[in-house]
């Protein structure tokens, strides 16, 4: 009687649809057109994560970070990405290509998970001027005064910026 590797077992169980990759052309191909969809239709998705982090004033550098990544996804990462599939010698990336590992990915249209991320930096710019407001014109000490205008500023910073994406669905 032999017995199956533990990892093996593991995948069994899995709730996840997980296929172990045939062909690893194939697989790469899907990997660099996810990075392609991501790269053209997903650095604003970095940009919006990046100013909700920076609006709870959590962690300045992630929020840096992830705005820098957007940037530099916008302009260098359709060029990397089809400079990689020419040289593992993947068929081109195209556009329909792209959108189909996106929708193949996430299950949603890029408009869809962008309006989510909208909807929820409403929500997180409107929690840190509520909570900057009540630090602010709270008299007890000048610490909780500079927080509350810190959070105050930060999440009147996000706000053009969720005004944009919530005008940009009709343009």
């Amino acid at each position: 009687m032999s017995r199956l590797p533990s990892q093996v077992l593991f995948l069994l169980q899995s709730p996840f649809d997980f296929q172990i990759p045939l062909d690893w052309l194939n697989t790469l191909g899907e990997i660099l057109n996810v990075l392609f969809a991501l790269a053209i239709r997903g650095y604003f998705i970095f940009i919006l994560i990046g100013m909700m982090v920076y609006a709870t004033g959590l962690s300045d550098g992630l929020a840096k970070s992830l705005v820098i990544l957007g940037v530099a996804l916008f302009f260098g990462g359709p060029i990397i990405t089809n400079l990689f599939g020419y040289i593992s010698g993947v068929e081109p990336i195209t556009l329909e290509s792209a959108t189909s590992a996106w929708l193949h990915l996430l299950g949603m249209t890029d408009a869809e998970f962008v309006t989510l991320l909208v909807w929820f930096g409403d929500a997180v710019a409107a929690i840190c001027l509520l909570v900057g407001s009540i630090l602010y014109f709270t008299p007890t000490a000048n610490e909780l005064t500079g927080r509350g205008r810190s959070l105050m500023v930060r999440a009147l910073m996000l706000a053009p910026l969720l005004a944009f994406f919530h005008v940009a669905a009709w343009l």
